[in-house]
């Protein structure tokens, strides 16, 4: 049985409160914990020892899941009373059932704060880089706003948005985070231009065959406030080396060689996008095609 799982399950917090008294207190939770007292130093030369310690670690883990702060010692004490007959449990079911349904709604609403503040705080910071950025002269900007810059030039003819393309592309956060990376992989992707986001749709068809560039896609021209988790936060600026290696014109067949793979669900709840990738790629990872809502039957990969 793995206890972490099942632990989570129930809010992350078996043994925060022990049941099964008949004294009503309050949960113990407080938002200044008390200093915590030096644990002891344990051995693990038994297997009473290993299994004890291995019980510990599936608890601390679903505990430290739960973003509310806690008491350690009340949490304790409350495995103690729990485990041993001589002592009282502090709280009966109902009144322990009410504390960890308050704890579960209080957790929900730390949560959904949390991410709405770094959604903001990712917003502010990718408008205040690309409004510095585009002070740089050798930065060109697309006609909906994917900032750019050319590494190596090329004479080649663009793609038009019916074609399909050859590219590698690294793509990273602006922290840095690489996410995706079809170098490292030694696979070139192959895709219909209005097959990914918009970002990238609107950037390949400004590029040549042959051109590498280093771009930046605003978070609304990518996943937005959605994001793909865990890869890519809500609002996310991405950063992508691009190599456009061919271009491919459009034939009446052209669709048939695309790579087949599943649309990335949490690409579609924020723009509609999926990703499309080859069986090596990890999921989330590539420059995100573009899936329509649409009846089953046709393609993943049809442009909205």
């Amino acid at each position: 049985m793995n206890f972490a799982k099942y632990f989570t399950a129930f809010l992350g917090t078996l043994a925060l409160v022990a049941c099964g008294g008949s004294k009503d207190v309050a949960p113990a939770v407080d938002p200044t914990p008390a200093p915590e007292a030096k644990p002891a130093k344990v051995t693990l030369d038994s297997a009473i020892d290993r299994y004890s310690y291995a019980l510990g670690m599936d608890l601390g883990k679903a505990i430290a899941n739960v973003n509310i702060p806690l008491k350690m010692d009340v949490l304790m004490a409350a495995i103690l009373d729990e485990t041993d007959s001589t002592r009282p449990v502090l709280l009966n079911d109902t009144a322990a059932e009410a504390a960890l349904q308050d704890l579960l709604l209080q957790m929900q609403k730390k949560k959904e704060a949390d991410e709405a503040a770094s959604a903001k705080k990712a917003l502010d910071e990718q408008a205040a880089f690309l409004a510095k950025n585009i002070m740089d002269s050798t930065v060109k900007t697309t006609p909906k706003g994917v900032q750019y810059k050319v590494l190596k030039d090329s004479t080649g003819i663009s793609p038009k948005a019916s074609d399909k393309v050859k590219v590698h592309y690294i793509g990273s956060l602006l922290n840095g985070t690489e996410f995706d990376n079809s170098v490292k992989r030694g696979e070139p992707l192959e895709f219909p231009v209005n097959a990914v986001i918009e970002g990238w749709q609107d950037l390949l068809q400004v590029m040549k065959e042959g051109m590498k560039v280093k771009a930046w896609i605003p978070s609304a021209l990518a996943y937005g406030e959605a994001g793909v988790p865990p890869l890519i936060p809500a609002n996310s600026l991405l950063v992508f080396e691009v190599e456009l290696l061919k271009v491919y014109a459009e034939t009446p067949d052209s669709a048939a060689v695309v790579p087949a793979a599943p649309a990335n669900a949490a690409a579609e709840a924020s723009t509609g996008a999926a990703a499309t990738e080859p069986a090596a790629a990890p999921e989330a990872a590539k420059p995100a095609a573009k899936a329509e809502k649409k009846p089953a039957e046709k393609k993943p990969a049809a442009k909205k």
